[in-house]
């Protein structure tokens, strides 16, 4: 039987871990701390779970330079819970500012009567033609996040911005030409996986379109385009421009450690007090889905992300 040593290991995920990392897992497993419980046996409410909490939040802050205007949250499902929750936790937002904005509009021209909610509802109702999820589509992954985004919302809330089938003969392979991209003028987000780990695509660096300033404004967001990636394999394997983001999510089996928890980090500004989720009964007025409560980062964001039992291990 060979030991750990004699093995060479380049699965995709569950990565292998350092043996020392094992062992101590193994270790705490069983007694965590000399507390007579294993870390997995003791309470997720527990000042112990928290301390576990808050730790991996500062390391991961400094690992990968997290600025103190994002929140980090750690939830389940995996990456593939993901392409439901960032659809639909941006999909209210989009419908929150954009309803702000109308409302403001209508209580001016009403002079804040009767009449104002009834013609902001209108026209919000007028403004969801409008509503798009953008999706740059160069792999297995992304494409199945477009695929659940028109599965929760329509295809016709959907744009594939770029789908690189289309110039490698029917296949994944070179990302087309940002040239090529068909971009979305205010959309609730643009989507992308930076690292494709099945078709073996990764983007070379930020997409130059989508920084900060590259002359696509969008209205309320300043800073431009509302950006999303899938960092699940790469992610802490180079520095990212982590500002350039609105939100990044990874699964901690690549990079991070085992199976069971899924990292987001996010603006603080998509979150309250800044953003708040619509209410329920809005999201069904307008014919949209509602996210359940596990899948609502404001939800998880509140409860320092023991909104459920987290899976501390």
């Amino acid at each position: 039987m060979p030991s750990r040593s004699d093995i060479t290991y380049f699965g995709a995920g569950p990565s292998c871990l350092p043996t020392a990392v094992i062992e101590n897992a193994a270790g705490a497993l069983v007694n965590f701390q000399d507390t007579g419980l294993g870390i997995a046996e003791h309470s997720h409410r527990s000042a112990m779970a928290t301390n576990i909490i808050n730790e991996t939040k500062a390391d991961l802050a400094s690992y990968l330079d997290i600025p103190d205007d994002y929140e980090i949250l750690f939830m389940h499902g995996g990456g593939s819970g993901q392409f439901a929750a960032m659809a639909y936790n941006f999909v209210g937002a989009w419908v929150a500012r954009t309803h702000k904005q109308i409302r403001s509009a209508a209580s001016a021209s009403a002079g804040a009567g009767v009449g104002a909610g009834t013609a902001s509802l209108a026209g919000l109702e007028s403004e969801l033609k409008n509503l798009k999820l953008d999706y740059i589509v160069t792999g297995g992954w992304s494409q199945k996040a477009a695929a659940e985004a028109e599965r929760l919302f329509g295809p016709e809330h959907v744009n594939i911005v770029a789908d690189s089938r289309e110039t490698n003969n029917g296949k994944f392979g070179t990302i087309p030409h940002e040239s090529t991209w068909r971009l979305s003028k205010r959309a609730a987000m643009v989507y992308y996986c930076d690292n494709e780990t099945v078709d073996g695509v990764e983007f070379p660096g930020f997409p130059a379109c989508l920084e900060p300033g590259a002359g696509r404004p969008d209205p309320g967001h300043d800073d431009g385009p509302i950006v999303v990636a899938d960092m699940s394999s790469n992610i802490l394997s180079r520095t990212i421009p982590v500002r350039n983001f609105s939100a990044i999510y990874f699964g901690a089996q690549k990079n991070l450690g085992l199976t069971g928890l899924t990292v987001v980090v996010i603006k603080k500004s998509f979150l309250p007090p800044v953003t708040s989720q619509p209410p329920a009964a809005l999201m069904r007025e307008l014919g949209l889905a509602v996210p359940p409560r596990i899948m609502e980062f404001e939800t998880i964001a509140k409860n320092n992300s023991l909104y459920n039992t987290l899976s501390i291990f």
